[in-house]
């Protein structure tokens, strides 16, 4: 298994990022129902304020230098009151999914930020939910999850989401 990378995104990196991030949001219309814009993108609404940000912590996954993906993490203010961050988004190419990379990053986002944290998936995202829950199982870490019901701008209809709230200590 190669050993993969995360790096902070830069500002001059934005637009490389914002079009990862229309990769990212394309996968997603599957549990979103989220439409293309007239442009033929998906609406980025607010995604810029991952690299303008202190708050924001937006890293590049990479191996051997070429970037497959990214992981957002947010804190306060961006993230809710009772927990220090929140895993907000992983994405990781499909070339590079089902190769256990996802579990490398994660570790690796846990070696450098310490807290209570909060990972939400749609609920019919049988794949992350699967992911996070084996994920908890291996690194024995504990939860509590629970569901609410969000509704989404511009997007009819409202989506079920889980979330897990647990503790990472350092090691």
């Amino acid at each position: 298994m190669k050993n993969v990378q995360i790096t902070s995104i830069l500002p001059e990196q934005k637009e490389q990022f914002l079009n990862l991030y229309n990769l990212y949001l394309y996968d997603l219309s599957e549990f979103s129902g989220e439409d293309l814009l007239e442009s033929g993108i998906y609406d980025p609404t607010n995604t810029y304020l991952y690299v303008e940000r202190t708050e924001l912590h937006p890293f590049f996954i990479q191996i051997e230098g070429k970037v497959i993906g990214f992981v957002l993490v947010c804190s306060p203010p961006y993230a809710p009151e009772d927990v220090d961050y929140t895993v907000q988004e992983l994405f990781l190419v499909k070339k590079y999914r089902g190769k256990g990379l996802a579990t490398q990053v994660i570790d690796l986002v846990f070696a450098q930020f310490q807290g209570t944290f909060r990972v939400e998936q749609f609920a019919t995202n049988s794949a992350a939910v699967s992911f996070w829950k084996k994920y908890y199982e291996a690194h024995q870490i504990e939860y509590v999850e629970s569901e609410y019901s969000i509704e989404i701008d511009n997007i009819t209809g409202s989506h079920r989401i889980l979330s897990q709230t647990f503790v990472r200590e350092k090691r």
